[in-house]
């Protein structure tokens, strides 16, 4: 009896669990039928400082560089600047040959958030710019990219994100995943949140933001994931990040599970970090002033996590039927419910995701219709970091897939 009582316990642990996405599917089904606000062209042009953060990145780091200055925003409001951060290669050289202004940073660096507080207090210091972009080493940038960018800014937004597509899409089914979790991301993530007036999510590069909405400590992030703790701040300062759809640009994915697990262990660290820094901050801020954008905010971490411990429960619920002597055949019969149930959303949002996508870069059939196992591992690695955090951050190298070198933009 006592056994069925916690069987019964994780069975309504997966429901409650579940009713975490009857928000997230409000928000996505409402956004997806209300038009996004168009931005109209700006007779203004902002000067934007474009970051780049590189570490032994001299196999690629021409990309980036040559796109962005190819691009067709006027050369005078735009200056690049490579970091090159603690680099024992010729990154600093090639950045150099390829146009870019590098600052070579010889101090620790505990991880990009650094990187970036480093270079925008340079940028600061510097002075003359109204803007600062923030794109990684292995971009490559679309020629509308700064004009789309510099439309939103000047029509009253002040942290945006662009469209990010996967420049190896082809290369194997674990980048074609990549290419459909980038679709999600953009399509029916920020996109719809964005149309409906709440806040998307940074994902690392490919942003810009007004340096009016830095404080005056600058930069400053201390978690694994400065991207989305960098959105929090600003959802908890009243600002929210808009999705700008037509400012695309491309970066390379892992091809391996080995660095697909280093690198989701990574964000799922991180995302564990925000929320054990910054629940508290968020939920007084809510009582204190609530806001549908707020409460919204933390929706896009806690839904990932959500699915892990759906699996986690369902799975311990399992093994607590089968152990107090419940019919194999009624326990399996819910384990796999609740396992079909989590696959056919997959599915589902995969196929919408990549039919509502920029036809650059789609992916094949097969990584949508294998995606719910990239988010088995997804899960897995919120589980294990939970119990395991990573402990140091570790650039991934780049520059493994790109087949001929070329340097041209992906819309020239």
């Amino acid at each position: 009896m006592e056994s069925f009582s916690f069987a019964l316990l994780f069975d309504l642990l997966c429901c409650l669990l579940s009713a975490v996405f009857f928000w997230s599917t409000l928000v996505l089904v409402i956004g997806l039928i209300r038009k996004g606000r168009q931005h109209p062209v700006a007779g203004r042009k902002l000067r934007f400082a474009v970051l780049i953060c590189a570490r032994n990145e001299e196999r690629v780091i021409e990309l980036p560089v040559r796109s962005i200055l190819d691009a067709l925003y006027p050369e005078d409001r735009r200056k690049v600047f490579v970091i090159a951060d603690n680099c024992t290669d010729r990154t600093a050289e090639a950045a150099r040959a390829a146009g870019a202004t590098v600052w070579e940073k010889s101090t620790p660096s505990s991880g990009k958030g650094d990187v970036l507080a480093w270079g925008i207090e340079r940028v600061r210091e510097q002075g003359g710019f109204d803007a600062v972009a923030v794109f990684d080493a292995d971009n490559t940038v679309d020629s509308g990219w700064f004009d789309a960018v510099n439309d939103a800014l000047n029509d009253g937004e002040c942290v945006v994100t662009g469209c990010r597509r996967a420049s190896n899409v082809g290369e194997n089914v674990i980048s074609g995943w990549y290419a459909v979790y980038w679709a999600m991301m953009n399509e029916l993530s920020n996109r719809v949140r964005t149309n409906l007036g709440l806040s998307g999510k940074l994902t690392g590069t490919g942003f810009a933001f007004l340096l009016s909405a830095l404080g005056a400590d600058g930069w400053c992030t201390r978690t694994m994931v400065e991207d989305v703790e960098f959105t929090i701040q600003g959802n908890l300062a009243g600002r929210r990040v808009a999705y700008v759809g037509g400012a695309g640009y491309s970066d390379e994915q892992p091809v391996t599970l080995s660095a697909m697990w280093r690198q989701l262990c990574r964000w799922e660290t991180g995302g564990w970090q925000v929320v054990r820094i910054y629940s508290i901050p968020w939920i007084a801020k809510l009582l204190r002033k609530p806001s549908l954008r707020l409460f919204d905010s933390f929706f896009s971490i806690l839904t990932g996590f959500s699915v892990a411990f759906i699996h986690f429960a369902n799975v311990i619920a399992l093994v607590i039927k089968l152990y107090a002597g419940h019919p194999c055949a009624q326990a399996f019969q819910m384990f796999a419910g609740f396992v079909l149930l989590v696959f056919v959303m997959g599915w589902l949002t995969a196929a919408i995701s990549i039919a509502l996508s920029d036809r650059k870069g789609r992916p094949g059939l097969l990584p949508i219709v294998t995606f719910p196992l990239f988010s088995l591992v997804l899960s897995a690695s919120a589980l294990f970091t939970l119990v395991f955090p990573v402990r140091r951050w570790k650039p991934i190298q780049h520059g493994q897939c790109i087949p001929s070198r070329s340097l041209r933009s992906p819309d020239a």
